[in-house]
C-alpha cells in the first residue's frame, strides 16, 4: 500500500498555472523515493535494495502503477547507498545506485526500462557525484544496457521456459553469446571512461566505492588492458581515504598474494569459524583436503549442500571438508544456523575476493580445490551439478 503525503506549499501557483510541482513533505525521519515512468508498462514490480556484503537483498519493492511507484522507509541517522532495480521483462539485470538520508526526497524520471538512463534528482551531494559517473560512461552504456537486457530475458527464457529442452538451450546460448561479443569493445571504452573519470574527479566516499569495484578487477580480470591504469589511481588515495573500509579494502587488492596453481604448494591464512575461533588449513595436513568457497546467494552453492554433506560422512576417514563462504558475518552465521549446517564452516571475514580466494583463483561459485595429504594442490574446479562432488571425488581421492 502506497503511503500519501502532502503537499508541502498549499495551492502555490495552482491559480495561475493549473498545477503544482511543490515536492511533498517528508518526516524527519523518514525517505521517500517517487518515481515516474514512461514507456514501462504497469504491474513492472520496482525493487530497493540494499548491499550487504555480497549480497543484494530487497528490502521493499512496489508495483508500477500508471507508470508510477513510491517507496519510503525509516532512516534515523546518516546517509545511506541503496539501489532501485527490478527483475521484470525487458529490464537489464542491473540496478542504480539510490542516496538516502533523513527526511529526503528523491525524485526518479525516466522513459524506458534500462534503469542506468532515469534520472535521479535529490539535494544529497552523493547522488549529484553518482549521476556524474554514470554519464560519463555514455553513449556506449545506453548500447550495452540494450544488449543486456535483451540477454537478461533470454538467460530467464532459457532456465525456466526452455529448463527441460536442451535444443532450445543450445539455441539460447547463441544468442547470448552473440549478445556477449557485441558488448564486449563497448564494455571496454566504458572502462576507459570512467577511469579518465576517476583520474581527474575529487576523491570522497563515492569516489572511492567507484574506485573500488575497478580495484576488485586486479582480482578477477587478468586479462584487462587497462591494469596499469586501475594501480596507478592508487596514488590519489591520501592516508586518510587508505584507513576508510572502502580504502583498505582497495589496499588489499594492490596487494594480492601470489596466486596457486595444480601442483604448487598450498596456500595458508586466517580463517574463522562461527565463534570466531582462528584456524588454518594446516591442521589438517596428513590427509585430503577439501576447499569449497561459496555464498547463501549462490543456486548451485546452495543446491550442493546435502551433496556435500554426504561426502563428507563418505570420506570422514581420509578428507577434511573446508567450507569457505564469503557472505558477512551476520549473514553467514544466520544462514549455517538455520540449514543446521555442521562441520569446518569457515569464513575469512574479508569484504571481497582477496585472500585464499584471490589466491586460488575464485572467479565463480561453488569453486573446489583438491589439496593432496601431501599439502600440494592437486586440482581446482568450479560449478556444481547433481552428483558431480561424488564422481569427482572418487575419481581423485584414493
Amino acid at each position: 500500500m502506497k503511503k500519501k503525503y502532502e503537499l508541502s506549499l498549499p495551492l502555490c501557483a495552482l491559480l495561475l498555472t493549473g498545477a503544482c510541482s511543490h515536492r511533498p513533505s517528508v518526516p524527519a525521519n523518514e525517505f521517500l523515493i517517487q518515481g515516474y515512468l514512461e514507456n514501462v508498462s504497469d504491474s513492472a514490480i520496482i525493487e530497493l535494495c540494499v548491499s550487504e556484503g555480497q549480497l543484494i537483498k530487497e528490502i521493499m519493492k512496489d508495483t508500477l502503477i500508471n507508470g508510477e511507484f513510491s517507496l519510503h522507509d525509516t532512516i534515523t541517522s546518516g546517509k545511506r547507498e541503496l539501489y532501485l532495480m527490478s527483475s521484470s521483462r525487458g529490464f537489464p539485470g542491473l540496478w542504480i545506485n539510490v542516496w538516502t538520508a533523513p527526511g529526503k526526497y528523491i525524485k526518479v524520471t525516466g522513459n524506458d526500462k534500462l534503469l542506468k538512463t532515469w534520472k535521479v534528482e535529490s539535494d544529497l551531494p552523493e547522488q549529484v557525484e553518482e549521476n556524474r559517473f554514470v554519464e560519463a560512461s555514455f553513449p556506449e552504456q545506453l548500447e550495452v544496457l540494450k544488449y543486456t537486457a535483451d540477454e537478461y530475458d533470454l538467460l530467464r527464457t532459457m532456465f525456466q521456459e526452455h529448463a527441460d529442452n536442451e535444443e532450445l538451450q543450445r539455441a539460447d546460448w547463441k544468442q547470448v553469446d552473440s549478445l556477449r561479443k557485441l558488448k564486449e569493445p563497448l564494455e571496454k571504452i566504458i572502462l576507459k571512461k570512467e577511469l579518465d573519470y576517476l583520474s581527474t574527479a575529487p576523491v570522497s566516499s563515492v569516489w572511492l566505492d567507484k574506485y573500488l569495484l575497478h580495484a576488485s578487477r586486479l582480482q578477477w580480470d587478468k586479462e584487462n588492458p587497462y591494469i596499469p591504469e586501475i594501480k596507478a589511481l592508487y596514488a590519489r588515495l591520501s592516508e586518510a581515504d587508505r584507513e576508510t573500509p572502502a580504502g583498505k579494502n582497495i589496499t588489499e587488492y594492490m596487494n594480492l598474494g601470489a596466486e596457486v596453481n595444480v601442483g604448487d604448494e598450498m596456500a595458508d591464512g586466517d580463517l574463522y569459524d562461527s565463534e570466531g575461533n582462528l584456524h588454518h588449513l594446516s591442521e589438517f595436513k596428513g590427509q585430503y583436503i577439501l576447499l569449497d568457497f561459496w555464498s547463501m546467494g549462490c543456486g548451485p552453492c546452495v543446491q550442493s549442500i546435502p551433496e556435500m554433506e554426504e561426502v563428507t560422512a563418505i570420506y570422514k576417514d581420509k578428507l577434511a571438508v573446508v567450507s569457505i563462504s564469503g557472505d558477512s558475518k551476520e549473514n553467514w552465521k544466520k544462514f549455517i544456523s538455520e540449514k543446521s549446517m555442521t562441520g569446518n564452516q569457515w569464513n575469512e571475514l574479508k569484504n571481497g575476493r582477496t585472500g585464499l580466494a584471490a589466491r586460488y583463483k575464485v572467479v565463480g561459485i561453488p569453486h573446489y580445490v583438491l589439496i593432496s595429504p601431501e599439502g600440494t594442490v592437486q586440482e581446482m574446479w568450479s560449478g556444481y551439478g547433481p552428483g558431480s562432488l561424488k564422481g569427482k571425488l572418487k575419481e581423485l581421492v584414493k
